[in-house]
């Protein structure tokens, strides 16, 4: 990260329990996270809201909040942890506009129009880009008035866009250092580096809409999306193609992204 952002006390204690759990519990999986069991996921899902990771969310700041939406998509933690972060809170929520992920495992389900038990909503299952994500398309459902300001919702998923896409050009970074072609780095010739240098500032100018002026959601989620999902090609490019391959996580976090887009797509 480039952006300078104030931190506090507060902040770094619930990031080094956090990173202490995700190395403990999930970093495990590496490119297998989208095989990891159900029950796994659930298990999961129940001690990040025993670290208090939901309820920080809830009651911190919203640039807290971002940040450690970050480390969320970052990590590429299962999809009904990543979208009950979204909101901060402790229950598993299914969110997203027109279409809506992991309503087998929510209790219900969030969108501009208000909440509902998933029980009082009708969904059609639809083919995921994310292979760890069930994805489906609302058809009807009954709404009742939310407190959820979706406007907020859109700027944490930004954050977990640009998450996946940090998470990605960190594995390019290390990848050019030490893949030697002609007897150098990749990294040491141009189109590599300055491709990279690219891909960060994009990245970080994301963050400052986000961090600093968190205004028009809706574009910034746009914004968001656009560099990440530029970013993400061209880390597969610099890896010569093989993050489509079972060896890396880089496809994972693609299409998490796109599933992400599809979900808040307006």
């Amino acid at each position: 990260m480039i952006l300078d952002v104030e931190t506090n006390e507060d902040l770094e204690l619930v990031k080094n329990s956090f990173g202490e759990f995700l190395v403990r519990e999930w970093s495990k999986y590496g490119a297998k996270k989208h095989e990891v069991s159900r029950d796994k996921i659930m298990e999961t899902f129940s001690k990040v809201k025993d670290l208090g990771i939901f309820q920080f969310i809830k009651e911190t700041s919203l640039t807290n909040a971002l940040l450690i939406n970050e480390i969320i998509g970052e990590n590429l933690l299962p999809g009904i942890i990543a979208f009950s972060s979204m909101l901060g809170v402790d229950y598993p929520v299914s969110v997203g506009v027109n279409y809506v992920a992991e309503v087998d495992k929510a209790e219900v389900i969030v969108t501009p129009k208000g909440i509902s038990n998933k029980n009082d909503v009708s969904v059609e299952e639809i083919e995921s880009p994310d292979p760890s994500v069930r994805a489906y398309k609302i058809n009807e459902g009954k709404w009742r008035q939310s407190d959820v300001d979706f406007n907020k919702v859109i700027l944490l998923a930004s954050a977990q866009i640009i998450g996946h896409a940090t998470a990605v050009l960190k594995e390019t970074v290390e990848y050019s250092k030490n893949r030697i072609a002609f007897g150098k780095p990749i990294g040491s010739y141009q189109a590599i580096k300055h491709r990279i240098v690219d891909d960060a500032l994009g990245i970080e100018l994301v963050r400052s809409r986000y961090l600093a002026n968190p205004t028009d959601p809706i574009r910034i989620f746009k914004h968001a999306y656009k560099k990440a999902f530029k970013t993400i090609l061209n880390s597969i490019q610099s890896h010569g193609g093989i993050g489509f391959t079972t060896d890396l996580d880089l496809h994972l976090h693609l299409k998490r992204v796109v599933l992400l887009e599809k979900l808040f797509h307006q």
